[in-house]
């Protein structure tokens, strides 16, 4: 697998989350800022369409619903099921702006769901 935040994954990213099965309602655009990363701070974006990926890449989206901010570390054991989402934001280790309810609550069944927690698993890097 490749290291984490580098291009090569984030394109692991795009095409194992485009091969996740249909969730109806499961959609939302996701901005991603993280700090302290081994290339300093990197910008990256997910666009979830009905609980697969439509789109991912490093760069700026425009007008996404959610923006979120964190540390390398803590977007880590987030991403890699470490420590819940709920948890991060709680403990102010992830921030979230823009529709943090439709993520956090409304999205919250399909974000522990078995595909969406194999995704990331296949994502992390050995």
């Amino acid at each position: 697998m490749a290291d984490f935040l580098s291009d090569q994954w984030v394109e692991e990213l795009k095409n194992l989350g485009s091969k996740l099965p249909k969730v109806q309602g499961a959609s939302i655009s996701c901005q991603y800022e993280i700090s302290g990363t081994p290339e300093g701070k990197i910008r990256y974006y997910i666009v979830w369409k009905e609980g697969s990926v439509s789109e991912a890449s490093k760069g700026k989206l425009d007008n996404p619903e959610c923006r979120f901010t964190a540390k390398y570390d803590d977007i880590r054991e987030i991403f890699f099921g470490r420590i819940s989402t709920e948890e991060a934001f709680m403990r102010g280790d992830l921030k979230v702006e823009g529709d943090y309810k439709k993520f956090l609550v409304d999205l919250h069944d399909w974000r522990h769901s078995p595909n969406y927690r194999k995704l990331w698993e296949d994502l992390e890097p050995s």
